[in-house]
């Protein structure tokens, strides 16, 4: 029966698959190492946050109810980070004003150096050589003092006979107080002593009044290099809101009187801005310099949200260093490609100027509200997470500030990418050694198996008789199952092998223990014809003497199949001539089978094989047999001998009925019968199965196919030549 659909069978997986597929579930080891470091970088921000919170109130506890903090004259130039403003620093004592620096002491450690045509930028014209100016300020009482000390290849004078005051060397003083009042100091001297002070006007060529300036003092005082100049004003004039700014004046050409270079200390050359003067606090920046580790930014506002101070840096760690380790040096062979595969934090990126002046954020606005908060945000080209945490400055029941702490995410991204990087060294060395091992093992175990297969499966032959009785590759040592079952299939062979030689033994036997029985009815049935004639003549008489010769033929084709193998081991092998000896018996067959004809093809050339001739001429005759039972009659029995190249052919072909399709196959086993058209003639299978033997007795093939138009069949035997022919071109 054929089904009307193919079936599928499902792929069959190898233990080697079975295996990749348990080290592919070994995979999922990274997996869920990265899980687990991604709710350790959680854990660890939300760590941070809470440290950057307990900093930011450490930091508020210390500056509450320090309001000097918040007065707006009040700054601290080591912190709060005004590149341009001027810091006024407190004198241990009042200065006597002679020109002469020995008496500032330490505050010259705060001399700030300027260059160049405005600020501490150098112009083109500029030569070190000729102008550089050395600034300090300080403050005591109620007088703020200034020290200028000129570096100047040519000293120039005032000049008695001009009555513009732009034509010599000269420091000029602007102050601008809010909203809008400037006033313009110009310091000058015909000789070295005491400087005469004029207010100016915008061009500063002319004074306003003749008369000059009484409140400020100044005294000039040439040096080897150039001169100083010393300043005292009092801070009434310097109020909290105003700008300052000084302008340096050289002049170089005592004919000309143009100026030459000029240094100025505003903050922006483009526009002219001044700067602020901020009194410094040795108390809070002393309090506020112990918060500078650098292990996160420190920001103070005031209530205002002006910026009042910044501390530190967005680069530092709260966390400290991670050490090298066994994990260090595990994944150092593979950091090339852990840097490859896991991103680096970003440690450059641009967030918030701490020369910012305003902070505005939601956490200040509620800092400033007496709510303390943290929160994250990303920096302001969005390359960097920041963490902050803000809380409340008191001063009393009233807030006047708050403490903004701030730090990048970038530590514990690093934190992250070391952990990621150890779960990955170590998750590799184990999937290696696991690969390695279950590698290893897969392969013996499938080698072994395999083993163990063409071991059974030389242990039989393709007819099923039992070559061996035991696995040679697998001794009766060992424990295991492979063992087991090697054991078990050797069990099994041996009592295969028992049971194959009693089956082979049975035909003799058979044969044996028949023909006694067979004798004794045959010459019962000898004796009944001749003393009766009327016993002789009855058709029960012919059909019991059919029986018994039927009988008789199925017991020789018994025993002769199963004595062939053991007859064929001790065969004596010759060359002879395939030609003749089918020649010679196919004259036999014609006188054997009279009603048949034959028609035999051959070759004009012997064809010489090595082996048995008696035994080919017995395949030929099961071969005839077989054509002559189920072939027509009337219809010719074609014998051809050909050669292809170093084989010889013998083919014999019969016009009838074709073979099933699904018997070409299993034509030549044993036991197989396509029936036969004589119902007197028996048939066990065996011709064929014989014939199949003695071919691969002598190295050959045999095959069968049906032939068409007519139909008939036609079975091939395919031998190897002695000798390859040369056949003429």
């Amino acid at each position: 029966m054929r089904w009307p659909f193919t079936v599928h069978r499902p792929r069959r997986l190898t233990l080697r698959a079975k295996f990749l597929l348990l080290v592919l579930a070994i995979g999922t080891l990274p997996w869920m190492g990265t899980r687990y470091v991604n709710e350790m970088k959680r854990f660890l921000l939300q760590g941070q946050e809470d440290a950057l919170m307990l900093m930011a109130r450490a930091v508020g506890t210390v500056l509450n109810d320090r309001e000097e903090l918040f007065r707006p004259d009040t700054g601290v130039p080591e912190l709060i980070g005004g590149r341009y403003d001027l810091y006024a620093h407190q004198l241990p004592n009042y200065l006597q004003l002679d020109g002469d620096e020995i008496d500032w002491g330490g505050q010259l450690d705060n001399l700030r150096y300027f260059t160049g045509s405005f600020g501490e930028e150098c112009t083109v014209r500029y030569q070190p050589w000729s102008l550089s100016v050395r600034h300090t300020l300080g403050y005591r009482g109620q007088f703020l003092y200034a020290l200028f000390m000129v570096d100047d290849e040519n000293v120039l004078y005032r000049a008695n006979d001009l009555r513009r005051l732009d034509h010599s060397d000269q420091i000029r003083l602007t102050i601008q107080n809010p909203p809008s009042q400037i006033n313009r100091y110009l310091l000058l001297t015909r000789k070295s002593g005491r400087m005469s002070v004029y207010l100016m006007d915008e061009d500063w060529r002319y004074p306003i009044t003749g008369d000059p300036v009484s409140e400020i003092n100044a005294v000039m005082k040439e040096t080897a290099y150039g001169y100083n100049v010393e300043i005292r004003l009092p801070r009434f004039m310097v109020r909290s809101s105003s700008r300052v700014g000084f302008e340096i004046i050289d002049v170089d050409n005592a004919e000309t009187r143009v100026i030459a270079d000029t240094i100025t200390t505003y903050p922006r050359a483009e526009n002219l801005q001044l700067s602020r003067v901020m009194i410094h606090s040795p108390e809070l920046a002393k309090i506020l310099g112990g918060l500078d580790r650098q292990v996160a930014r420190i920001w103070i506002v005031d209530d205002q949200q002006r910026v009042r101070a910044v501390v530190g840096s967005l680069g530092g760690s709260i966390f400290g260093e991670t050490g090298g380790g066994l994990l260090t040096r595990l994944y150092r062979p593979f950091d090339s490609f852990f840097n490859w595969l896991l991103q680096l934090p970003e440690s450059e990126f641009v967030d918030v100027e701490t020369t910012a002046t305003h902070r505005s954020d939601v956490i200040i606005d509620e800092a400033l509200r007496g709510n303390a908060q943290s929160r994250r945000r990303m920096s302001m080209d969005n390359r960097a997470e920041i963490l902050a945490a803000a809380t409340p400055i008191w001063s009393g029941n009233g807030v006047i500030g708050a403490v903004v702490v701030e730090q990048s995410s970038a530590e514990v991204l690093k934190l992250q990418r070391v952990a990621l990087k150890s779960v990955a060294a170590v998750t590799l060395v184990a999937f290696l050694l696991i690969t390695v091992a279950l590698f290893v093992f897969a392969t013996r175990l499938t080698l072994r198996i395999r083993k163990l297969h063409q071991a059974t499966e030389q242990s039989i032959t393709p007819e099923g008789r039992v070559r061996r009785e035991y696995i040679e590759a697998f001794p009766r040592g060992g424990g295991d199952e492979i063992s087991d079952l090697s054991r078990s299939i050797t069990g099994m062979l041996g009592r295969l092998s028992q049971y194959t030689k009693y089956l082979e033994a049975m035909p003799d036997t058979l044969a044996h223990e028949f023909n006694n029985p067979l004798n004794v009815v045959s010459s019962s049935l000898e004796i009944l014809a001749r003393d009766s004639r009327e016993a002789a003549q009855s058709k029960y008489m012919e059909r019991a003497q059919k029986g018994i010769r039927r009988l008789r033929a199925i017991l020789t084709s018994l025993t002769e199949a199963a004595n062939l193998e053991e007859a064929l081991q001790y065969e004596d092998r010759e060359q002879f001539d395939l030609v003749e000896l089918v020649e010679g018996c196919t004259e036999g067959y014609q006188t054997s089978f009279p009603g048949h004809t034959f028609r035999l093809v051959k070759p004009s050339q012997p064809l010489y094989i090595s082996g048995a001739p008696d035994r080919l001429a017995q395949l030929l005759d099961k071969l005839v047999d077989n054509a002559v039972d189920f072939g027509d009659r009337s219809d010719e029995i074609f014998i051809e001998v050909s050669y292809d190249n170093a084989y010889a052919l013998l083919s014999v072909s019969n016009r009838g009925s074709t073979l099933p399709r699904d018997m070409k196959e299993r034509l030549f086993d044993p036991m197989v019968s396509v029936g036969t058209k004589d119902a007197t003639q028996t048939h066990l299978g065996l011709g064929l199965f014989i014939a199949r033997l003695i071919a691969e007795y002598h190295q050959g093939e045999i095959t069968a196919e049906n032939l068409h138009d007519p139909d008939g069949v036609c079975v091939r035997v395919r031998l190897p030549l002695a000798y390859r022919l040369e056949i003429a071109a």
